[in-house]
């Protein structure tokens, strides 16, 4: 059994607000977060962010996350979501200067990884290129034999009447379907929308996180209310199938019983 965790939407900034008149403070909730991991045991084997790593897309704010990502031991694979910068992102995090989409593969023991860019310049809502489908496909016959995890900022689109800026358009979430329906992907992990929800897309598991940055009461339908919350998913890959566990970071809630693991481990 594989462990991993995914994160979300840090938004991260090297400025001690990430917005005007609120008390948001990047820096302290990763470093929080951080912390978490670093002591969860057994330890995870790998760290999924799905996007939205930085607040602005600043060289500053890249740099700052990368310093503080180098803390973990575990790999990181990293995607980009709406909010990152193409440009910054690949000059702090690969050493070149240019726009270019962030996509790859990459083995996990017998798991394929495949990492896709969504963002699309100055839109909020994502999409994929001919060139990331292609990818796609290639990496997913290549792989055949194996399980393989997508993660991608945008979820696909759900429902064709769901608003736009949620989502894959319609034309890439109908692309992606005709690729990956032929093939045994055990989950698609996301983020953008800031609520932890889990759906299933053609049988698929998609897994969004609210994140590291805040969530939205969805309870509301005349308004939408970006509230306090962050958190993260602690994702277990077993024989049948996967499990998710949501740990939550803020607002930190308040402990009214300690109870010793030993005395779960005892009882029937």
């Amino acid at each position: 059994m594989k462990k991993f965790i995914h994160l979300t939407d840090i938004h991260f900034s090297n400025k001690q607000s990430i917005e005007k008149n609120n008390n948001l403070d990047s820096k302290k909730t990763l470093q929080l977060v951080i912390n978490k991991i670093c002591r969860i045991k057994p330890a995870p084997d790998f760290i999924l962010i799905s996007g939205d790593l930085a607040s602005s897309g600043s060289l500053e704010s890249y740099n700052f996350l990368k310093k503080n990502l180098e803390k973990i031991k575990q790999p990181v694979f990293l995607a980009l979501g709406n909010h990152d910068n193409r440009t910054a992102f690949n000059t702090v995090f690969r050493n070149k200067k240019s726009d270019e989409p962030l996509f790859y593969e990459h083995m996990i023991d017998d798991l394929n990884l495949i990492t896709l860019d969504t963002s699309l310049p100055r839109k909020v809502s994502g999409g994929l290129s001919i060139e990331q489908l292609n990818f796609l496909r290639t990496s997913l016959e290549k792989n055949k034999k194996f399980t393989s995890i997508i993660m991608m900022h945008h979820p696909p689109k759900f429902s064709e009447k769901s608003p736009d800026w949620i989502s894959l358009d319609s034309d890439s979430t109908k692309k992606l379907h005709t690729i990956v329906k032929d093939y045994k992907v055990m989950a698609i992990i996301c983020g953008h929308v800031h609520i932890n929800q889990s759906n299933f897309w053609n049988n698929i598991p998609v897994i969004i996180s609210n994140g590291l940055h805040s969530t939205i009461d969805f309870s509301e339908f005349n308004e939408k209310l970006l509230i306090e919350g962050a958190s993260f998913n602690i994702c277990n890959i077993r024989e049948n199938g996967i499990g998710v566990s949501i740990v939550p970071v803020t607002p930190k809630g308040k402990i009214f019983k300690t109870i010793n693991t030993r005395r779960f481990q005892k009882l029937g």
